[in-house]
């Protein structure tokens, strides 16, 4: 797993210069921003790739945009799901955004994660990295080398409340849910990048992540693949629970390649108080 962690590690910065620091080079009087954005998206997928084609132990790459499948070595026994970059659309607010990965074996299963990592760029430079044998890792960048800090565990609660999608849309059972504990104190912290999200309530060691079921999005906005299964794995070994709003994430089974799910995660005194308010 170390050469998984050196290649993301190298993605991680290049993806840093190219793109964050010198983002200039993407823009031009002729280019509008869908195709800007497109060219990143592009160029970030094409390192991801370039740097996993010398990795004897993966057998594939697939990107949340695409979803085309890359050979790599079909004798290797890992696969890989990726985000390239997380919500591009903030890119030109200077916004931290970031890649996830998750490091499967042999199928795209729950069951067979073996590692998820996300970066956050920008602002913030850091990576995290969680497998089951390790727990989960923290590295900030200095100078371009990712050095480890603290390991990243959440308390049993926390005072962050991150909500996605549409307030407008939100069930009476939700709001009231939010509502609860914003008068308990807990402050309100979104980006709309879910690594950033994710990043801000391990950082702050606890806290609530929520993107409900909505009229519009009846199935939730996460990718189950590529998004729900890598960070949930990561909150898990964290201390902390992810549930669909009764269920755990990691229990979905045979998820299909567009599959999407709603998605509470964080602190343990907080996902419970979900399941209470959704159990009936």
């Amino acid at each position: 797993m170390i050469e998984v962690y050196n290649a993301i590690t190298n993605i991680a910065n290049q993806i840093e210069k190219n793109v964050f620091i010198n983002y200039n080079n993407f823009t031009s009087e002729t280019k509008s921003e869908e195709q800007i954005h497109a060219d990143i998206n592009e160029y970030c997928l094409k390192v991801i790739e370039t740097e996993f084609e010398y990795l004897k132990s993966v057998k594939g790459i697939i990107g949340r945009k695409k979803k085309q499948f890359c050979s790599i070595n079909e004798k290797g026994k890992y696969l890989v799901s990726c985000v390239a970059i997380d919500n591009i659309e903030l890119l030109d607010l200077n916004f931290s955004l970031g890649s996830i990965f998750g490091i499967y074996e042999n199928e795209f299963e729950a069951d067979n994660l073996k590692a998820a990592i996300y970066i956050t760029y920008g602002p913030t430079f850091q990576l995290v990295f969680a497998s089951k044998s390790e727990g989960v890792k923290y590295f900030s960048n200095e100078h371009g080398e990712f050095i480890q800090q603290d390991p990243l565990e959440l308390k049993s609660c926390g005072k962050i409340n991150s909500t996605a999608g549409k307030a407008n849309e939100f069930s009476t059972e939700h709001k009231a849910l939010l509502d609860s504990f914003f008068n308990e104190g807990y402050r309100l912290r979104v980006s709309n990048s879910l690594c950033l999200d994710t990043h801000q309530i391990l950082f702050k060691k606890g806290g609530i992540y929520s993107s409900p079921s909505t009229p519009s999005n009846e199935d939730g906005t996460l990718e189950v693949i590529f998004e729900a299964f890598p960070i949930s794995f990561i909150i898990e070994l964290a201390n902390g629970e992810a549930i669909d709003g009764k269920k755990r994430i990691l229990d979905i089974k045979s998820p299909s390649l567009h599959q999407k799910t709603p998605i509470y995660f964080g602190s343990k005194d907080e996902i419970a108080r979900v399941k209470s308010t959704f159990k009936k």
